[in-house]
């Protein structure tokens, strides 16, 4: 088990050490509307990137981990890539368009090329090689490629200054790690039949999880085109390295809850008890997380960033609190109530979530700024945590609770 934690929790984290790198260089560069810019293309193609998965993340390793024949896995992953290809294409003029209202005109390219970088995530094979087991996988064709973009372009922005140099190599060599997985791990025969017809009678069946997915991962997503229309550019340059440091963060959230996501659903093994500690360890993490950046955040933040770009003390206890928060739902949705069939109350949960905290957002960063903007978010993410835990409550006191608690798809 800590083997399989450091594989899955170590490589996305390297990654996020290069991106981390960078940073400081982009704002050196770059100046505040290229920061800005970049970081309101992130946001935009962070939520493309959702809507481009599908669902497969949340749903997919648990069809793939009950699958034992070797072809019937192939197809799965066949159609994932297919499904959320044509979804990608689609997306790709959607995010010109919204782009093109958020007052980044000046910067659009280098918007615009980061939202398509950052979309194409939603592409990778990483939620296969989770649903198989294999951490080297996902390092050689996910994560390496990030890191040669990331690292490789910072000659080039030396010499040229062209910031758009990144988002730009970050797309291209996303792109092609995903290709070569293909290349190596699925055959043509995986992906006949997936006419355009099938697809998207395939789109339709992933509605349910997809809906889950989307509905958490935009209202996630959106902090910065939230604050953006609250507060002042000064104002969030120092928001947005806040938000910097907590989607770090979340790396390490997805990392362990990825590593626990097939751990607590293997087949003969106690389930209820795998639970809790999965519940337990993110958890704690998420709690360590609070600490850390509410104490080093600000002096993180001007040490790497500058002090114009500092993160004030209470903007990052927020998102502290936020980041201990999404822990803990990390665990009650994706290793409690989904493998219980309680798909419904994730996503009941998560509309609730949005519709509470996206009002909570605008008007507390109308009011306070960027620690009002945080705090939005802390109430929304309030929401959810506590939906997911009353019907876990009900899950573990209900009369076939150990069923329900131990279901996994057959």
């Amino acid at each position: 088990m800590i083997k399989r934690i450091a594989a899955f929790a170590g490589l996305p984290l390297l990654a996020s050490l290069a991106s981390f790198i960078l940073l400081p260089i982009i704002a050196t560069i770059g100046g505040p509307p290229v920061w800005n810019s970049l970081a309101v293309g992130q946001a935009v193609g962070a939520i493309a990137a959702i809507v481009i998965g599908l669902g497969w993340p949340l749903t997919g390793p648990a069809a793939v981990a009950s699958e034992s024949d070797a072809v019937t896995r192939r197809r799965l992953y066949a159609t994932s890539f297919v499904t959320r290809s044509y979804v990608f294409v689609c997306a790709v003029p959607l995010m010109a368009g919204v782009l093109s209202l958020t007052g980044v005109r000046e910067q659009f390219w280098v918007a615009f090329l980061m939202a398509c970088a950052q979309a194409a995530a939603g592409l990778t094979p990483a939620w296969y090689c989770i649903a198989t087991g294999h951490a080297g996988r996902i390092a050689k064709y996910d994560v390496i490629p990030r890191m040669v973009a990331t690292l490789g372009v910072i000659p080039l922005l030396f010499a040229t200054g062209g910031i758009f140099i990144y988002p730009l190599a970050l797309l291209l060599l996303g792109l092609a790690g995903t290709l070569w997985f293909n290349k190596d791990h699925a055959q043509r025969a995986d992906f006949h039949g997936l006419t355009p017809r099938t697809v998207i009678r395939e789109i339709w069946k992933l509605r349910g999880g997809a809906g889950v997915t989307v509905a958490a991962g935009a209202y996630a997503s959106t902090p910065v085109l939230v604050v953006q229309a609250s507060i002042s550019a000064s104002g969030l340059a120092a928001f947005i390295s806040a938000e910097k440091l907590y989607r770090i963060g979340q790396l390490a959230t997805a990392a362990l809850g990825n590593s626990l996501q097939g751990w607590v659903n293997e087949f003969g093994s106690d389930h209820k008890e795998r639970r809790r500690f999965s519940l337990l360890a993110l958890s704690v993490l998420g709690a360590a997380g609070w600490l850390m950046l509410s104490v080093l955040g600000p002096w993180v933040s001007t040490t790497i960033f500058g002090a114009a770009y500092a993160a004030d003390f209470w903007t990052c206890f927020w998102f502290g609190l936020s980041f201990l928060l999404v822990c803990v739902t990390t665990s009650t949705g994706a290793h409690w109530l989904v493998p219980a069939k309680q798909m419904r109350v994730v996503f009941s949960s998560t509309i609730t979530g949005a519709l509470v905290g996206l009002p909570s957002m605008v008007i507390l960063a109308h009011l306070m700024g960027g620690p009002g903007g945080a705090l939005g978010l802390v109430v929304g993410e309030v929401a959810v945590t506590v939906i997911q835990l009353r019907a876990i409550v009900r899950l573990l006191r209900g009369p076939s609770a150990q069923d329900r608690t131990e279901g996994i798809p057959s």
